[in-house]
């Protein structure tokens, strides 16, 4: 009989960053083990309807389903000390994980362009311009007036995972073109040097998105 402990989490999802990778930051960052089951698109098929609205990602814990993205990474930081240090400051991190949410969302454009290169180049340009430098400047300012070395409070928290994640998507999008800004450039830094993190970075499969 097999002694090996299993597991308390399992998170389904593609084999991508995507709506996903925000809870995988934070057990990353929690030290939690957990599966990290990967579907291609048509072994997922097999999968559709015993979830939750049809969808991923899904988190299964102690044989429940959850779905949605930020439900989920909302479940995982609470449990794993990522929610700050009050009421007060867990609704600021999450009003910050919401609006950086956003913000990802508004690259739908660019997958929706397809093969067509002109419209595709449109959709990157209109989301630097009216998505992520907008976003970027106003955190800079917000670094830079509060002189924390995070977001929300004076450690790591759920919002700071969010940015991480969306700064890293953000990389592969636009390399060298992204906005000059010091306070968001070191944050980026300062949360991928987090020992647990570094090494999620590290192993984690490697995706184009």
């Amino acid at each position: 009989m097999s002694t090996r402990r299993r597991n308390e989490y399992k998170l389904y999802y593609f084999n991508s960053k995507g709506r996903a990778e925000l809870a995988r930051l934070i057990l990353a960052y929690a030290k939690v083990p957990y599966d990290d089951v990967r579907f291609e698109n048509a072994e997922w098929l097999q999968h559709k309807d015993r979830m939750p609205n049809g969808q991923l990602p899904v988190l299964e814990w102690k044989g429940q389903l959850l779905p949605q993205s930020l439900a989920i990474a909302r479940f995982l930081a609470r449990r794993h000390n990522l929610a700050g240090s009050d009421e007060w400051q867990w609704a600021k991190i999450d009003a910050m994980t919401d609006t950086i949410n956003d913000t990802l969302g508004e690259a739908i454009p660019i997958y929706r362009a397809g093969e067509d290169e002109e419209k595709k180049k449109e959709a990157i340009d209109n989301f630097l311009n009216k998505a992520i430098e907008p976003l970027f400047k106003r955190l800079e300012k917000m670094l830079d007036d509060s002189g924390s070395d995070y977001l929300i409070g004076n450690q790591c928290s759920m919002a700071d995972l969010a940015f991480f994640s969306c700064y890293d998507f953000a990389v592969g999008v636009f390399g060298d073109r992204l906005p000059q800004c010091q306070h968001v450039a070191a944050l980026y830094a300062r949360v991928g040097q987090i020992p647990a993190i570094k090494n999620w970075i590290e192993k984690r499969p490697v995706t184009p998105f």
